[in-house]
Parts: structure tokens; C-alpha cells; sequence
């Protein structure tokens, strides 16, 4: 008898090495980018890389989920129309926090990151990424976290807020200890 293949792990395989291009382009270094690379699985470079929204980490974002989406590459992102260009906006902010909280999650600050165990392809091509709920999804910081205490003392309510306002601090650190060679994991 033959071996029984997923139909969904096939859709997200074949998505995955068209998807990918740009991010391969830019980490040749990167052996695996394939249809179960997951932010844990990205070297600390990569991560650093997504964490700070320049022109060609945004490209690399707009360029992931215009292709996940069958909608053409990257550049056609902005030129999207109205209705269609906020959903994609919602997914591009998602995925930069998951990258940013992938940050804090290495430095400590952070027990895991939202939808962790996904992959990242998984998370692109998701339907409830492009939904605003998900930018919500704010994970619980650590007594490292420099807003831990007010997060305690909150009970959460405004744990969105204070979690990201530590980003600029995150990835200074984060940055400062790639470069130092300091191991971040």
C-alpha cells in the first residue's frame, strides 16, 4: 500500500519553496527554509533582520504574503486596493510582532510567541491572520520583561500596549548581543 500524504502539508510544502524566494535570496546562508521553518527554527541575524522594518525586511514581509495569497509579489503590495490592502496590513503587522516577540521570547522576556508551534508559511497563508483579532495576540511576559510588573499589577488588561512598548529596548539588546557574539537563545 502506498504512503498516505496530507493534502495541506503538500499546499504548504509547494507554498513554501515559491514563497520563500525573496528570504532565500537575502539568507543563502539559511539551509532550511521549507514548509516547517518556524521563528524558533531562524538563526539570530534573520530574526534581528525582520525586528527592525527597514525597506527590504518590509519587502521580504509584503513579498511572503502576496505570493502566500496568489496576489503577485511584493511590489504590487501598496498598489492593493483599500479593502484588500488593510487585511494585508493586519497579517504584515502580525508576522512583524511574531518576529519581534521571537526577540524578546530569546532574550527572556517572553515564555513562547503566538502561534509558536506553526510554521510560518502556515501563519502567511492562514485566513485568521489577515483578521484584526489577531493582532491581539499578545503573549505573557516573564519577570524579565521590563514591563512584568505592570503587566502584573494590570492583570493583563493592558498587556498589548506594554509588552510592545519594550520592543525599541528588545531589539537594541538583542542586537548588542548578536554583535558582542553573546549567545541570545
Amino acid at each position: 500500500m502506498g504512503e498516505i500524504i496530507s493534502i495541506l502539508s503538500q499546499k504548504y510544502k509547494r507554498a513554501a519553496e515559491r514563497r520563500f524566494r525573496e528570504w532565500r535570496r537575502l539568507f543563502q546562508s539559511v539551509a532550511a527554509l521549507d514548509a516547517l521553518t518556524r521563528w524558533a527554527d531562524l538563526p539570530d541575524e534573520v530574526v534581528v533582520f525582520f525586528c527592525e522594518e527597514n525597506a527590504e525586511s518590509k519587502h521580504s514581509f509584503y513579498d511572503l504574503l502576496m505570493s502566500s495569497l496568489g496576489l503577485g509579489n511584493g511590489y504590487e503590495f501598496e498598489s492593493q486596493p483599500f479593502e484588500r490592502l488593510e487585511t494585508l496590513m493586519n497579517a504584515y503587522f502580525f508576522l512583524t510582532d511574531q518576529a519581534r516577540f521571537e526577540c524578546m521570547r530569546r532574550l527572556g522576556w517572553l515564555s513562547g510567541i503566538p502561534r509558536e508551534e506553526k510554521p510560518i508559511i502556515e501563519s502567511a497563508m492562514a485566513a485568521d491572520t489577515l483578521d484584526y483579532p489577531a493582532l491581539f495576540e499578545t503573549p505573557e511576559p516573564t519577570p524579565a520583561h521590563p514591563a512584568y510588573e505592570e503587566d502584573r499589577t494590570s492583570k493583563g488588561v493592558d498587556r498589548a500596549a506594554l509588552v510592545r512598548r519594550a520592543f525599541p529596548d528588545a531589539i537594541r539588546l538583542f542586537k548588542n548581543k548578536i554583535k558582542n557574539g553573546t549567545s541570545v537563545v
